[in-house]
């Protein structure tokens, strides 16, 4: 299971169907160990400073489901708070997910390869909640390749200027406006509307474009791809 909670929810937990960029960052940084500095004050994300000139692509292998349930937590208001009493929150957590995250460029790239060859992380992966685990395959390295306009894409688009979806050609087509870079105090530095297809038994749809504007993209081992840019 996974939950990327969206920032506005305040008395439930409503998740991302996908991890944001955002939270794709704290997974790299948990994996080559990162330190965030939160130790020494609490809203420090130090490792945003590592994160610099990296691009990330997201693609959605598994159809998006979703768990709604109460989690029973600990009503903690001060240190004389009785610990036996628990209030209940409503968590919506994705079912089942499977994703793709691509990773190209910064100085963090070598390091993040060797890591994840050798199975070897440094802080424990999570899927968004520290109880939602993740179990990480390293798929391989790839010469990118130049893509044809006119084929599908089967990754998250994120819609930067100039973009036109092909509706006709994409059938059903879904968005979400999603974090994209955090600041190195956890201020949110940028937003950024993406488009995906859900995707079904028979494997991920593919999303056409009429015109893919200042979208960057390439083919990656027969897939094409479409990149955040880099932070």
């Amino acid at each position: 299971m996974a939950l990327f909670r969206k920032p506005y929810t305040t008395t439930s937990m409503v998740s991302y169907p996908f991890p944001p960029p955002t939270a794709i960052a704290g997974l790299i940084a948990g994996i080559i160990g990162i330190n965030h500095e939160a130790s020494q004050d609490a809203k420090n994300a130090r490792y945003w400073e590592k994160m610099r000139e990296v691009q990330v692509a997201i693609a959605l292998l598994s159809p998006i489901r979703w768990i709604n349930t109460a989690v029973n937590l600990m009503k903690y208001k001060n240190s004389n708070a009785d610990m036996s009493e628990h209030i209940q929150v409503k968590h919506q957590l994705v079912k089942k997910p499977r994703y793709r995250i691509y990773v190209q460029g910064g100085e963090i790239y070598k390091i993040l390869k060797q890591r994840l060859e050798r199975e070897e992380f440094i802080y424990t992966p999570c899927l968004g909640a520290a109880y939602a685990l993740a179990d990480i395959k390293y798929h391989g390295e790839y010469e990118p390749a130049e893509a044809e306009m006119d084929s599908g894409f089967n990754t998250i688009v994120p819609g930067y200027e100039g973009l036109e979806l092909d509706i006709v050609r994409s059938g059903a087509v879904f968005s979400e406006q999603i974090p994209v870079q955090m600041t190195v105090t956890r201020c949110l530095s940028h937003t950024v509307q993406v488009y995906y297809a859900q995707p079904g038994k028979a494997g991920s749809p593919l999303l056409y474009l009429r015109n893919q504007g200042a979208l960057q993209s390439n083919m990656i081992n027969g897939e094409k791809v479409a990149w955040f840019n880099a932070w």
